[in-house]
């Protein structure tokens, strides 16, 4: 006859084993939330970092297709303008102080050290090299057709950084034909500097030189330094973007570098990079 064993005394969890294991399961739920976290903040910096290039892509080419274009003109013909005119204002103002003017453009006070810079383009204008109105006319930088001036249409385009009722800075164009309307968003500064030839070699750039300022030469037109806008052959261009929303956290970098390539600091949290081009006039480039 086999005696029946008592079965044996079972083991519990002790306390410490709990504690351990709770530990341990939070380390784990705090490693992916922070991977997370960190996955969705790099998301958003990436997202921004792709519509600040996608804007400033569009808007550099916009300008460098006008700059190219800019002295455009059919044989016989004037265009009774220069065919690039720029000014350099105090940071904060619109630098035309009347971007839809008929007539001659003048540019606004240029006191302070901070700057920034407005550009007209004027070419004769056609349903090739611009886009054709419903009506079947030639159109200026907002698509508004142009009136004819003698036996040709002239576009006067007039490019500029200005606020919006949004609070944010835009790229904005204006013509003699209508007022400014934003083009581009989130671009919080544009900077120029027109490159200088002469006219014996109108192909060959001697120097870079600002609408404002211009050390080269003595004179001013309509308050700025610059006077050889006729043998202006190229335009540098530098466009500073933003990201639309604050994307930086206290625990990230915020400084970047300006179109001067001075050293800034986001006290706002938005993205902000320079981005840079430089075009040539078509008419001033050797055949």
């Amino acid at each position: 006859m086999k005696v029946a064993r008592a079965p044996g005394k079972q083991r519990g969890v002790t306390l410490i084993e709990l504690m351990i294991s709770m530990v341990i399961g939070l380390v784990v739920v705090a490693g992916v939330m922070v991977s997370f976290i960190g996955s969705g903040r790099a998301g958003r910096y990436q997202s921004a970092i792709g519509q600040m290039n996608q804007d400033a892509q569009v808007a550099l080419n916009l300008l460098s297709r006008e700059i190219q274009m800019s002295g455009y003109i059919s044989p016989g013909q004037t265009l009774g303008a220069p065919a690039l005119f720029g000014c350099d204002a105090t940071t904060g103002t619109v630098p035309f102080t009347s971007p839809a003017s008929t007539g001659a453009l003048t540019c606004a006070a240029d006191t302070g050290t901070a700057k920034v810079s407005a550009l007209e383009v004027v070419y004769e204008a056609d349903i090739k090299t611009t886009v054709k109105t419903s009506g079947g006319l030639p159109s200026d930088c907002l698509g508004n057709g142009l009136t004819i001036s003698g036996s040709i249409y002239i576009a006067r385009n007039r490019y500029f950084i200005d606020t919006s009722s949004s609070g944010r800075k835009e790229l904005h164009c204006a013509s003699n034909a209508s007022t400014a309307q934003p083009l581009i968003e989130n671009v919080d500064d544009m900077q120029l500097w027109f490159g200088i030839a002469t006219s014996a070699f109108p192909e060959t750039t001697i120097r870079y030189a600002r609408a404002g300022k211009d050390t080269g030469t003595s004179g001013t037109v309509n308050g700025q330094g610059l006077t050889e806008w006729a043998n202006v052959n190229s335009v540098r261009i530098c466009l500073l973007m933003r990201s639309a929303e604050p994307i930086l956290t206290a625990e990230d970098a915020r400084n970047y570098l300006d179109c001067s390539s001075n050293s800034q600091t986001s006290s706002d949290g938005v993205l902000r990079r320079a981005y840079f081009t430089t075009a040539m006039v078509r008419t001033k480039m050797a055949l």
